[in-house]
């Protein structure tokens, strides 16, 4: 069966992104973020492939882009999430940026599966019970 969609050269196309989620699997948290090395797609970024450090930070060539959940100290950029073994991490590239975005994983959290900032998974109330 033929495809109907419209043949319309003026519709932009939808970017390309490669996405890749991670599971805390045991062991200290900051080995969650020692994988993100290994998720980051292997394409070319604005600013640069970080190297991830043993403490999970990223280094970057020259400035670090913005990324929500890292604090910036020089050209590295610091997880600022605070501990918590449910957290998962979804890493992605897109237009040219690294994204690194933390996602809850307590079931009994409010936030269930959605985006997390450092601030709302602090104060969560889940994270004391």
């Amino acid at each position: 069966m033929p495809c109907n969609c419209p043949d319309d050269k003026s519709i932009p196309p939808v970017p390309q992104s490669l996405c890749a989620y991670l599971v805390h699997s045991g062991g200290p948290a900051s080995n969650l973020y020692r994988l993100v090395e290994h998720a980051i797609p292997d394409v070319e970024m604005i600013h640069g492939r970080p190297k991830v450090r043993p403490d999970g930070s990223l280094e970057f060539p020259g400035p670090p882009p913005t990324i929500p959940g890292y604090r910036a100290e020089g050209s590295r950029l610091y997880p600022a999430w605070p501990p918590c073994t449910l957290r998962m991490l979804k890493v992605q590239v897109v237009a040219g940026t690294l994204c690194v975005t933390g996602l809850c994983g307590n079931p009994q959290a409010e936030q269930f599966s959605l985006e997390i900032t450092p601030d709302l998974c602090q104060s969560c109330p889940a994270r004391r019970s």
